[in-house]
């Protein structure tokens, strides 16, 4: 019998590389792919107002693991990997999630999904007029703090003002998605979720759903942010290594 693999699912700005560190601390076969227009994975081939979650998966299959598998993701990724677990929850061991900006499971007149719509909007605005430094000042001040863009030093934000053209594809994808809350039923797997303290209130507000929709899965609020996979692995990868462990079956 085979050990059951692990695929993780790294956040928008970010890659693979992200979750170098927790995939030394599980003992299991594992896998983290660049999702499309990050780290060492070409821009999705469609436009952008066309971009849908299920292209990133259609991407990312020859990475999937054949049968079971234990799931985890973050930001994007966790978004991404909802969707996944959804459509094959019987392959899924374990749904590990930090924050996904599920963004679709709100209501479209929830406060939180119109700021997240208005900052969308935004930053396909300034990418269209080629102020590409904005919409990236923007998008990591919404998530990291206000002057956050602007006290990287000039490598970074040429790093995050190339990054920021995928981002308005994921925001898309986001936006597109038509997956409600009720839809997510079918997944049955022990469920593991995670959000920041210091995060923004349109990542609470998809917590808050998930946590109605997975009334029995572990929920942890650490003091971090958004980021914390990435600022704060001391806290996050112990809780997802071990919640692999716990719910590790050969498959």
């Amino acid at each position: 019998m085979r050990a059951t693999p692990v695929l993780l699912l790294h956040s928008s700005m970010s890659s693979g590389q992200q979750w170098q560190a927790l995939r030394q601390s599980i003992d299991l076969p594992s896998t983290a792919p660049d999702i499309s227009g990050y780290g060492n994975a070409e821009m999705p081939g469609n436009a952008r107002h066309e971009h849908q979650l299920q292209f990133e998966l259609d991407r990312l299959e020859p990475e999937i693991p054949a049968g079971r598998f234990h799931l985890v993701g973050h930001s994007y990724g966790a978004a991404t990997a909802l969707r996944l677990a959804r459509l094959y929850p019987e392959r899924v061991a374990s749904l590990s999630l930090f924050e996904p900006v599920a963004f679709h499971l709100l209501a479209s007149d929830h406060p939180q999904y119109n700021a997240v719509e208005a900052l969308s909007r935004k930053i396909e605005s300034f990418i269209d007029q080629n102020q590409t430094a904005e919409a990236a000042d923007r998008f990591i001040d919404y998530w990291n703090g206000q002057g956050t863009f602007k006290r990287l030093n000039e490598k970074m934000q040429k790093i995050f003002c190339r990054g920021i053209i995928k981002v308005a594809y994921d925001f898309t994808a986001l936006m597109k998605e038509t997956c409600q809350p009720a839809q997510l039923a079918n997944i049955r797997c022990p469920v593991l979720l995670m959000e920041g303290s210091d995060s923004q209130p349109s990542a609470h507000a998809v917590m808050d759903t998930l946590k109605a929709t997975f009334p029995k899965a572990e929920h942890h609020l650490l003091p971090c942010g958004h980021m914390g996979p990435l600022t704060h692995p001391d806290l996050v990868n112990p809780l997802v290594s071990r919640f692999i462990a716990a719910h590790n079956k050969a498959g």
